[in-house]
């Protein structure tokens, strides 16, 4: 463990390092991801102002959703996510036979090589949303938070999960530079009130493709919503997870290197 965070810490300050040569392009960057992350609550606030809501939902709660979905999408994407775009690029080249040989973890180094830290700027964006949605919100009880803090733990392994699945899928089928375009289609769910979808349609955000749990669950726990009967969410969460790393390993055993 003490090695691993060694490495996770020399390759930050490389990237930061890097990102610091140009830092006109780090700020633009940042500025346009915090621009993009503010679009959906800004059309929330448009929405509520026009009189419309969701049902059920203030327009501070539904604020909160969507500042959980990108505090978490703000500590996912700089650590895991940019693995996705590295193993694209790598297996394209047949570089990633590099990674092959180094004397850590290949998952480890793989996710090491793809530490951006412009995406820290969705951090911003989401730290920004949360304190305004908080700001219209009664005072929240200490058990709420406890349950919002365990519950967003699992956000976090879900998307590292999906990251996984991503950046799997690439080592047999490395045309498939639209990955992204498939993450946001389906996580776009996560961002409104689960309760304003049919039945069916809840039911398959929660057990199938557990897009509701990243903020919509945390969400709620810290609203009150729910009692400590959601802490079950932690362990699809986790069965998530190992089935994750379990396709990601099984995806790399069929990679055939630059030669294949």
């Amino acid at each position: 463990m003490r090695g691993m965070l060694y490495c996770l810490a020399a390759v930050m300050r490389t990237k930061l390092a890097e990102q610091m040569a140009y830092r006109s392009h780090f700020i633009l960057s940042v500025l346009l991801l915090v621009a993009g992350d503010m679009v959906i609550p800004l059309i929330t606030l448009l929405l509520y102002g026009s009189g419309a809501s969701f049902p059920g939902w203030t327009m501070h709660e539904a604020l909160l959703i969507q500042a959980v979905f990108a505090l978490a999408k703000g500590i996912a994407f700089p650590f895991f996510f940019g693995m996705v775009g590295t193993t694209l690029g790598q297996v394209r080249e047949g570089t990633f036979d590099l990674l092959l040989l180094r004397p850590r973890p290949v998952m480890l180094m793989a996710m090491l090589a793809g530490f951006d830290p412009d995406d820290f700027g969705r951090l911003f964006s989401g730290a920004v949303i949360f304190g305004f949605a908080l700001s219209g919100l009664p005072m929240l009880g200490w058990s709420n938070w406890l349950q919002f803090g365990l519950l967003f733990i699992a956000s976090i392994v879900i998307l590292c999960a999906v990251s996984l699945f991503l950046s799997g899928m690439l080592f047999r089928w490395v045309g498939s530079s639209r990955v992204f375009d498939i993450f946001d289609a389906v996580t776009s769910f996560g961002m409104y009130p689960g309760t304003i979808f049919s039945k069916s349609l809840q039911n398959i955000l929660t057990y199938v493709l557990p897009v509701g749990l990243i903020a919509f669950v945390p969400a709620s726990a810290l609203l009150g919503r729910t009692g400590l009967s959601t802490l079950w969410a932690l362990a699809p969460a986790a069965i998530f997870f190992a089935l994750g790393v379990l396709y990601w390993n099984r995806m790399l055993k069929g990679y055939t290197s630059a030669g294949g």
